[in-house]
């Protein structure tokens, strides 16, 4: 009996066990992928929770957990390329596989760019994410055949979720008059939020930094002409230009993350405070 027993467990513990090992760069993607794949796969997200992707530098921790890694998905957009290949040396066998296969970049929004950056915040659009699920899916099934079934279970559950929280969106763009379809953001992070569903982003930073006094007057006048009520700001952003323009226009401060692992939550929240718009 007691071997009936080792042999339960044995069987319980392998079926509980990752089969798949899978990197990500984003919080947010690691939500898309824990949605699909659950206790399935290990999920290793290479810049942690809080810290800024554009000055991220990888921790011993992270690439140890990267070594492990089966298939890592990039969004293609250029964000890893200066410390890719760190990871690549610790995990040379790696298959790099594209996620954003079927999406359209954008140049990032921010005034003055001097270069033709593009725009990586490809999630922050539902319409952009039901397009990388897709292409996740597509991944997770070749990679691990037997657990076909459980993914699409997963993914339509997830993709009847996102579809709803999108119609409200469209139904919220199609409400609104276009003199209230803009808003203003201190990093340009809203982009493909605003070209998918009718909207229009206005961008304090100027070339990832403050803007200086002749910006900011310009970024002002802006901002009235649009009728601009909220200025939505990130965590570890400086709020000091959003503060200065928000008291110029008597309008509010709301601070949002999309980079967080519930990215949903940040396109809830300015979903609800541009539905507020008067």
């Amino acid at each position: 009996m007691k071997y009936f027993f080792l042999i339960l467990s044995l069987a319980s513990t392998l079926l509980a066990s990752p089969v798949l090992t899978v990197a990500v760069t984003l919080q947010p993607y690691a939500k898309m992928l824990s949605r699909l794949g659950k206790d399935r796969i290990e999920i290793v997200v290479l810049v942690p929770e809080g810290s800024d992707p554009h000055t991220f530098e990888p921790k011993p921790g992270t690439l140890k957990d990267f070594s492990k890694a089966e298939i890592y998905f990039t969004d293609s957009s250029g964000l890893d390329k200066n410390w890719l290949p760190r990871f690549k040396g610790v995990n040379s066998k790696v298959k790099i596989l594209a996620l954003d296969s079927g999406i359209q970049f954008e140049s990032l929004d921010d005034h003055h760019h001097e270069s033709e950056a593009l725009d990586p915040h490809l999630w922050v659009s539902l319409k952009n994410v039901q397009i990388i699920l897709k292409n996740m899916l597509a991944v997770l099934m070749q990679y691990d055949p037997q657990g076909k079934n459980f993914y699409l279970e997963n993914f339509n559950t997830y993709m009847e979720e996102l579809v709803s929280l999108s119609d409200s969106i469209e139904s919220l763009s199609k409400k609104l008059p276009e003199e209230k379809k803009t808003f203003m953001v201190f990093h340009p992070s809203f982009g493909y939020f605003a070209r998918d569903y009718g909207f229009k982003q206005l961008c304090i930073e100027a070339d990832g930094k403050e803007p200086k006094p002749k910006d900011l007057q310009h970024l002002i006048q802006e901002a009235k002409k649009s009728k601009i009520q909220s200025i939505f700001i990130m965590p570890n952003f400086s709020k000091r230009s959003a503060e200065m323009i928000a008291k110029s226009l008597n309008a509010n401060v709301v601070t949002l993350n999309p980079l967080a692992y519930d990215f949903e939550k940040a396109i809830k929240i300015l979903l609800e405070t541009l539905s507020k718009v008067q």
